[in-house]
């Protein structure tokens, strides 16, 4: 925990400052704008002695898990005689000791299974005892089923124990009833209500589940987000159809994620209560039930912008909703909307990065937030033109269309609203910005696509913070019928503009760029355009290839210093000088001076020109590592399971490689945007907790749902 700043180094520092006899400190120093060497002892002094009195004041708080600083957590573990996993993060450590007696009063059930899943990696999980899901030959002592089932209270006793089918009525060891379509499509999944013979291989992917030691452990990983009130995208050439993502795109709706609640009183939970894509089949069998959770839970349409907006929201069954395609239009005979219609949605991402609907304070740089000049709501044009300083905060998460010419005086903070995430459409062109002498620009929590961004002038320092500049998305591939290219290297939006990448232009004088935590599209200087430090963290930046050379880089600054920490490069790079840590570089790299600089812990492609190297490996240019690079796919960046597979060698002697990509960071997370998350680490935390409360003589198997 962050102590506060209570400024006790500089009451100490002083106090002894003024304890001393007036003879030494008069000779410390004759310099009024410098302290002596007397004096930066003293100071020194003070701060140990500030630590001390912090140290002591938090002595009571120290004592319970709940308020102790994150360094107390493995003592109070040691107390407990906790088996902390090194290197989980500090939420998963202080949850692991808080609730270890909880824990051991309900080892071996599947129950606290799923609630350690949670508690440790932060991932919803389903448990699937395996034995329950073999088809065997029955005895007499077996209850019985089928046309014993007319009995209501064999029947419920009969769905209680798993012995039917609660959606397909398929009894244990009976043939499969395929006529519920959400039923049989739930086969060899988590919610599998069919029987299997027993697979005896080795558990790994969609291999060797149905055994009986085989202990069937299904996680979510991708984060379920809902955001709204946003604006849809009318569909061209389909009247009444909207899409719900406001950049027009085809994206699959999640449901919502599961309550932290849910593990109080534990229920184990079907799909609708897991961050999964919504399927047709799922969203259909929900709005039939008495009472739906997915609308308004998880999407939503409202016929106008209310407070609060469920008072307009139109019924499910006046819509006709297709979730998988992110799209929805009045049903036949509904009335149609009176107002402006405004929609609600949960989408999948793989961690809290770019703009989203997500506490924006935790785990990232500091904005500056100077006083608020002007506060935006409603969506539609902004005000003309917006004020040269001060905080311009947009306060809800519909679409704004366009924006002018800023001209930047002092300092400017354009930033989204508390779990907002508002849309500045650009209607093609491009919005500039002009910095004077010593301005600063910060954009935060900002969704920005459609045209570019040109920065001219004069800046000090530009900040981009949980931003995302639409790195567009690329146009599908050839028919291969037909062998006729695309007519554009983009895709187009639902309403027929291209979704070209929103680049950043260069074309003043900017002394420090950061960017931390964001989804970018090029970055690259023009004209007499110069970056002198340019840093970006946690971040994913893409470029669409379009034709070949710099049309294709991500990053191509004609001078200046770089350092990427914990990036996703997804297109070439032209520098010249680099640090890079912890970084995926999938394609070519040039650094003009290789000399000076270092390469730690990265993927870097083959033929790319960089400095010194170390623990990084070398795969195939353009190498398919990833579940997507499409943006706005729900798996965009994240890794595949077999994403070490393209690693060239060379190897060490015994034939493995000197390092991954999975778990190739410095603290073992893996390499990329997402290294903050430390997926690796949680997931072996996982194993190591199951291996310590999981039922005696069982097998996990770890599945990746998402």
């Amino acid at each position: 925990m962050t102590a506060p700043a209570d400024r006790y180094d500089i009451y100490y520092a002083d106090k002894l400052w003024n304890l001393l006899p007036a003879v030494y400190r008069a000779q410390d120093t004759d310099r009024f704008d410098s302290n002596g060497p007397l004096r930066e002892i003293v100071n020194r002094i003070g701060a140990t002695a500030g630590a001390l009195r912090r140290s002591i004041d938090r002595l009571w708080d120290d004592q319970s898990i709940e308020t102790c600083d994150d360094w107390v957590v493995p003592y109070i573990g040691a107390l407990l005689d906790a088996n902390l996993v090194p290197g989980l993060d500090p939420r998963g450590q202080r949850l692991d000791v808080a609730k270890t007696i909880y824990y051991r009063r309900r080892k071996g059930t599947v129950a606290i299974l799923e609630e350690i899943a949670a508690d440790i990696t932060g991932w919803d999980a389903k448990i699937v005892e395996f034995f329950r899901r073999l088809g065997r030959t029955r005895h007499g002592l077996d209850p019985p089923i089928g046309a014993a089932a007319a009995n209501p209270g064999i029947a419920a006793l009969q769905l209680a124990e798993g012995l039917v089918g609660p959606l397909t009525g398929t009894g244990i060891g009976g043939f499969a009833d395929l006529r519920n379509a959400y039923g049989a499509r739930q086969a060899h999944s988590a919610f599998d209500e069919f029987f299997h013979t027993a697979d005896l291989r080795q558990g790994r992917g969609r291999l060797g589940w149905y055994g009986i030691p085989r202990l069937g452990i299904f996680l979510w990983r991708l984060l379920s987000l809902p955001v709204g009130p946003v604006t849809p995208v009318p569909v061209l050439g389909c009247p009444g159809w909207f899409t719900f993502d406001p950049t027009g795109r085809d994206v699959p709706l999640f449901a919502p994620s599961r309550s932290t609640d849910a593990f109080g009183d534990w229920v184990s939970p079907d799909e609708a209560s897991l961050p999964t894509p919504i399927s047709q089949t799922l969203l259909d069998a929900d709005l039939a039930a008495p009472s739906s959770r997915l609308y308004p839970a998880a999407l939503a349409v409202q016929q106008s912008l209310t407070a609060p907006p469920s008072l307009d929201e139109i019924p499910a069954a006046a819509l006709l909703i297709r979730p998988e395609r992110g799209r929805f239009c009045h049903a036949a005979g509904s009335p149609p909307p009176s107002g402006e219609i405004v929609a609600s949605y949960c989408y999948g991402f793989p961690s809290e990065i770019g703009a989203g609907p997500y506490d924006r304070r935790v785990g990232t740089i500091a904005v500056e937030r100077p006083a608020v000049a002007a506060m935006l709501s409603g969506g539609s044009v902004l005000p003309v033109p917006l004020p040269a300083s001060g905080t311009v905060v947009f306060a809800d998460s519909l679409s704004y269309a366009g924006i002018d010419d800023v001209t930047v005086s002092g300092s400017l903070t354009l930033a989204a609203g508390p779990r907002q995430r508002p849309l500045i459409r650009l209607p093609g062109g491009a919005a500039t910005f002009v910095g004077t002498e010593g301005s600063c620009l910060t954009l935060d929590g900002l969704f920005i696509s459609g045209g570019d961004l040109v920065l001219r002038g004069s800046f000090d320092e530009i900040v981009l913070s949980c931003c995302t500049l639409d790195p567009g998305s690329a146009a599908r591939d050839a028919d291969p019928e037909t062998s006729s290219p695309p007519a554009s290297p983009f895709a187009v939006a639902a309403d027929g503009r291209p979704l070209a990448p929103t680049r950043l232009w260069i074309e003043g004088q900017v002394k420090r760029l950061t960017a931390d935590r964001c989804v970018l599209g090029p970055i690259r200087t023009s004209g007499d355009g110069l970056v002198e430090t340019l840093a970006i963290g946690n971040s994913i930046v893409q470029a669409i290839p379009t034709s070949p050379g710099l049309a294709e880089a991500a990053l191509a600054l004609a001078d200046g210093s770089v350092s990427l920490s914990r990036c996703t490069m997804l297109g070439q790079i032209a520098v010249h000088r680099l640090e890079a840590s912890e970084c995926i570089l999938q394609q070519l790299a040039q650094v003009d001076d290789a000399q000076n600089g270092c390469v730690r812990f990265t993927a870097w492609a083959d033929g790319s020109v960089l400095p010194r190297k170390f623990e990084s490996v070398r795969i195939p240019q353009g190498a398919a590592l990833f579940t997507s690079v499409d943006f706005g796919a729900p798996g965009y960046g994240q890794l595949l399971p077999l994403a070490d597979e393209a690693i060239l060698p060379p190897a060490t002697p015994d034939g493995a490689p000197k390092n991954t990509i999975s778990e190739g960071a410095s603290d073992g997370a893996e390499m990329g945007a997402y290294a903050h998350d430390k997926n690796p680490i949680k997931a072996r935390a996982l194993l190591i907790k199951f291996d310590e409360f999981m039922p005696a003589g069982l097998v996990p198997a770890v599945i990746p749902v998402t």
